[in-house]
């Protein structure tokens, strides 16, 4: 019975390190969970440990992307999801979105740490037109007795309330732990730009309305993609270097044209040398 059972938890723990989890399983650590977004689609695990895990998204495309999180419904495929999609659904019905990094511009990583529950998900860029162009990433979520991967304590908290961030103190140079809290009332999602020279928020602003056509005012960092469950919490590390930053919620409002960034969810930040 005794070698049953620690051939179980060998095996386990083998199984941990072959989906990417960063957790512990007899004392041993696993790396993160590496997501990579091209413009061809997410390479990925097809297989995650539940609990609160550590995520590295990497961008290898020549296009901004992100990589959101999606809770599939029972008896819902990821091929159902797309079709609903495909047919102007912006949610699905009986879908859950689980938050994810953020915009990333080309060449660039965001590191986060999220929560994921049992079940089936996928992966789905919804930047530029991409959720109906690009193929998705089907996953399973398994509790497999894995440790939480801890994040490293918050430097600051960001809240997002309806509609403006607040800062617990402000961005300094240098990396940063950031715990992203919504109090709402409604969904939010945080993607954070770096300005280049000479342009301004208003310059950001128009071109994301155009669906980040033409040359890029910034460069987008990443962030964290809404939650439906918005009492749920996410954690950001970033290396800060000097510069004009903003914050931007992209979230649309409900039955009109305009996101939240229209309505004043938009935040200017300089940090300084």
């Amino acid at each position: 019975m005794k070698v049953d059972v620690i051939c179980r938890a060998l095996l386990s723990a083998v199984w941990l390190v072959n989906l990417g989890c960063h957790a512990k399983i007899a004392g041993k650590v696993v790396p993160a969970v590496r997501i990579i977004a091209t413009d061809a689609g997410f390479e990925a695990p097809d297989q995650v440990g539940a609990g609160l895990r550590h995520i590295v998204f990497e961008n290898h495309g020549s296009e901004i992307h992100e990589s959101m999180l999606v809770k599939l419904p029972k008896g819902m495929s990821a091929e159902d999801y797309v079709a609903a999609v495909k047919k102007g659904s912006l949610f699905p019905e009986g879908a859950l979105d689980y938050s994810g990094p953020g915009l990333t511009s080309p060449g660039g990583t965001a590191e986060m740490w999220l929560t994921v529950d049992p079940g089936q998900y996928l992966l789905i860029c919804w930047n530029s037109g991409h959720a109906k162009t690009t193929p998705v990433h089907p996953f399973t979520v398994k509790e497999v007795g894995a440790e939480d991967d801890r994040p490293p304590k918050e430097d600051l908290v960001l809240k997002l309330f309806d509609y403006r961030f607040e800062l617990t103190r402000d961005l300094r140079k240098g990396a940063q732990v950031i715990r992203v809290e919504t109090p709402g009332p409604s969904m939010h999602e945080l993607d954070i730009y770096r300005l280049h020279e000479g342009k301004t928020v208003a310059d950001l602003n128009s071109w994301r309305k155009q669906q980040g056509r033409g040359p890029a005012p910034a460069e987008a960092l990443g962030g964290a993609l809404d939650s439906h469950d918005i009492r749920r919490v996410v954690w950001l590390r970033k290396n800060f270097s000097p510069g004009r930053y903003v914050l931007h919620c992209e979230m649309p409002v409900t039955n009109t044209e305009l996101t939240h960034a229209d309505v004043g969810m938009v935040r200017e930040i300089e940090i300084k040398d």
